[in-house]
């Protein structure tokens, strides 16, 4: 639409002529017509989705028609003529070459027309790359996974037919290690560049600021190494050399000396994103879509009938205007020729700017960098990051409700998360629905206390008949079965309330009468623990909004956390006791006789609890009481912090690694789940300072003071965890076994691109699988936390600024 289509349109019909245009987009039309309709058929496959549907013999049946390889090679045939073609109009017609310079100056990476005509051939390794990603979330059993599997190696053969092709034509040495073996003998100090598995990428020349000045230095980019050295002309001027295609180079190369300055694996290397470079990309992408905008205005203005004359000059002088802006901006950015690199190495992070003739240069290079990463990412079995599936923000909640925890509900059919947001005076919760796509039902308000905690409770399978059942079902629509003697009953620390009416409640019980089933499943509820002692328990399958089938339990101490474990429901108090309610073998939940256990104090409240094997570790301010969940007796206790100021913040289990978090403290402590022994601890302030490189000055150094672990999560073999810089960050999680008593391995901590604003106020999971379907094991994580931000844009997504204080919940695929 920019090039092809113009220069065959009757306006540019004295620019270039038809041969030549041809030549240069050889096939490409037919590379188009191909694609064209291997959308459209993923088109169809879309629209009549359902959990069986197939892609991979889309993806075969595409990639091995003969058609298409035919097409391709012959494409790639043609490509350093089509190349030679670009040159050569350019030097003899002025007009072709203007064009093709405002057409690279309009794209938006700034690529020239021969640096965009290399893409069709990059889109089959991009593919490649995908199938592996699907391969990866489809189960074994899918009838979908042996179609992938073979389309895998379908798009490889293809890539690898034109790789052979692309190195036939553009390099008459074809042997990848004789390359290899060559580039090493003109790089003085260089050694061991030979590998199977090693590809030359590309070279490109930069200045680099050293402390002696600016310095001209040449970049050879691998596979899996980026190589620095200096360059010098052996006849003693530098010979300037061109950023090609592998091979085409090697006879260019030798004219020069090159001597290893640095050697540096892809691994330890990121790309730094500056602001101001994104925002100048950004102000000319806005200048020019003006002035094409105004443009078309300025043809649609002459063919107005009415008196014009004054519109069509304003237009005019506006345009004229717009013109030398983006002219001066052009001639004054020379900063879109920088780029920054972060490099890891043992004794910490090093930066390193490097300046390149052109910004087309810096944009093509930067791209080569980034696929690089991305397929060595994906061959040397390094984790893949974790992939966002939505950005979900609560415009329902009025402005100061921030989240404060989250949980999915029980249930057959799809499960729903509720999320409670508080301010200290009202607590509300807002129901998720993940089906058909994420989106927030309903916000409303639930109590007038801050909520503290969760906790889904399953609801309880019984056979008898059903006037049995109707005998003690009281309010059975709530999904908590109270009996009659427990709804009249009253103590000083409990009192059950319900806000059904006396008509309500005959209806329910009615419709208990009514239920013949012989085996009955009571829907599973879910318990609020509040500020002020109370625990609202409603039905998961219930609209809140209506709070009809709410049960309230008082109690005379805020509520920490809720914990279901076999059958009965664990309450942490701040008062430091354990409340625990069984229920009984009618279903009913006995809160008359309920257990209460002191682990603690006031002084030293139960805020956390988890279980590990029978046991609940009872976090108690700066320890971790062990109680038994059988006897209630505390069977072990051990001080996790010596520090009084240090309280224990998030726990979270794996096998038999427990992860604890302190209050104000960015490291994180692991703790064997038997022995109870430190087995180590990981700080995570490097990887976040990391991930706000690009954020603002005075922002990453705010963050960076106040840094605190907020949440954790342990999902299948990662931890999750979330940090008051809004970065979410993962860790592959180490083997523990039931002799380990240390770490030995290196933990390694990376962020996640896409975080929070502000600070993660919790991370969940929710299962996802269809029940009954081949689709098992699915899990969903939920981060919830004040705004949403884009690490990887530097502060520049579209949202930045504009719902800084917008709670948001992220959702990733596990």
């Amino acid at each position: 639409m920019k090039y092809l289509q113009p220069l065959k349109s009757a306006e540019y019909s004295g620019i270039v002529d038809v041969a030549t245009v041809d030549e240069i987009f050889y096939k490409i039309p037919e590379i188009l017509a191909h694609h064209e309709v291997f959308l459209e058929e993923l088109r169809k496959r879309l629209e009549n989705w359902d959990i069986n549907q197939k892609v991979g013999d889309l993806f075969l049946e595409t990639f091995t028609k003969q058609s298409v390889i035919d097409t391709y090679t012959e494409f790639i045939n043609n490509w350093e003529n089509a190349k030679e073609a670009i040159k050569s109009t350019s030097h003899s017609k002025p007009a072709f070459a203007r064009f093709l310079d405002t057409m690279a100056r309009e794209h938006k990476g700034k690529l020239a027309l021969d640096s965009l005509l290399i893409m069709p051939v990059q889109r089959i390794p991009r593919y490649e790359l995908l199938i592996q990603t699907l391969i990866k979330h489809t189960d074994d059993s899918h009838s979908d996974a042996n179609k992938l599997t073979a389309a895998l190696q379908a798009v490889h053969e293809l890539a690898v037919t034109i790789n052979l092709g692309q190195h036939k034509t553009l390099n008459p040495r074809s042997s990848n290690s004789q390359e290899l073996t060559q580039m090493e003998s003109i790089i003085d100090g260089l050694a061991g560049l030979s590998s199977p598995d090693r590809t030359f990428l590309g070279h490109d020349q930069v200045s680099i600021t050293t402390s002696q000045g600016r310095k001209e230095r040449a970049l050879f980019l691998f596979s899996d190494l980026l190589i620095i050295t200096t360059i010098k002309r052996r006849s003693g001027t530098i010979r300037k050399i061109p950023a090609s295609a592998p091979g085409s180079i090697i006879g260019t190369l030798e004219g020069n000396k090159f001597k290893l300055l640095m050697k540096i694996p892809l691994n330890d290397l990121e790309i730094v994103k500056d602001d101001n470079v994104r925002k100048m990309l950004k102000e000319m992408e806005q200048l020019n879509a003006d002035v094409s905008t105004l443009s078309q205005m300025a043809e649609l203005v002459t063919t107005l009938h009415c008196p014009h004359s004054q519109l069509e000059e304003s237009i005019r002088d506006m345009l004229s205007a717009l013109n030398k802006q983006l002219i001066d901006r052009h001639a004054a950015d020379s900063q879109l020729s920088f780029l920054e690199l972060m490099i890891n190495t043992p004794g910490g992070q090093e930066n390193i700017a490097l300046n390149f003739s052109k910004p087309e240069k810096r944009t093509s290079w930067e791209e080569l960098f980034n696929e690089a990463k991305q397929r060595l990412a994906s061959t040397s079995g390094r984790r893949m990051i974790p992939e966002l599936v939505a950005a979900v923000p609560i415009r329902k909640t009025r402005a100061g409700l921030q989240f404060t925890c989250a949980a999915p509900s029980f249930g057959p059919g799809p499960k729903d998360v509720w999320v409670c947001n508080s301010d200290g005076y009202v607590g509300q919760v807002c129901i998720l629905s993940l089906h058909p796509e994420p989106t927030v039902t309903s916000c409303n308000g639930v109590c007038n206390a801050r909520i503290l905690c969760i906790a889904p409770v399953p609801g309880y399978i019984f056979s008898q008949s059903s006037n049995e059942s109707s005998q003690t079902c009281v309010n059975c629509n709530s999904g908590i079965s109270i009996s009659v003697e427990d709804t009249d009953a009253s103590s000083a620390n409990i009192q059950l309330d319900s806000s059904s009416s006396s008509s309500e409640e005959e209806e329910k019980e009615e419709e208990c009468e009514s239920h013949v089933s012989v085996e009955n499943t009571v829907s599973g509820t879910m318990w609020l623990g509040t500020e002020d002692g109370c625990i609202h328990v409603y039905n998961c399958n219930d609209n809140i909004r209506t709070k009809k089938n709410k049960v309230k339990i008082q109690h005379n101490s805020p509520v920490h956390t809720i914990i279901y474990l076999e059958n009965r429901v664990f309450v942490a108090l701040a008062n430091g006791d354990v409340t625990v309610y069984l229920r009984e073998p009618s279903g009913n939940w006995n809160t008359n006789e309920a257990t209460t256990v002191t682990v603690g104090s006031s002084i030293m409240p139960v805020t956390k609890m988890v279980p590990i094997y029978g046991r609940l570790w009872c976090s108690c301010h700066t320890s971790i009481k062990i109680l038994n969940t059988t006897s209630f007796l505390i069977e072990h206790s051990f001080t996790v912090s010596g520090e009084s100021n240090r309280s224990i913040t998030s726990i979270a289990v794996s096998g038999l690694s427990v992860w604890i978090s302190l209050h104000n403290s960015s490291t994180i402590r692991v703790f064997h789940g038997t022995s109870y022994e430190w087995l180590g601890e990981v700080n995570v302030a490097p990887a976040v300072t990391k991930m706000l490189a690009s954020s603002d000055d005075i922002i990453r150094q705010h963050k960076a003071a106040c840094l605190r672990v907020t949440s954790l999560l342990a999902c299948k073999d990662l931890l999750w965890i979330g940090t008051s810089a809004g970065v979410i960050l993962t860790m592959p999680l180490p083997q523990i076994n039931a002799s380990t008593t240390k770490l030995t391995s290196n933990l390694n901590v990376t962020g996640v691109p896409h975080g929070h604003t502000g600070h993660v106020r919790f991370l969940t999971t929710v299962d996802v699988s269809v029940p009954h379907s081949i689709d098992t094991g699915k899990l969903l994580v939920i981060s919830g936390g004040d705004g949403y931000e884009d690490f990887r844009s530097g502060g520049l997504s579209e949202v930045a600024g504009r719902e800084d204080s917008t709670n948001h919940l992220l959702l990733w695929n596990v």
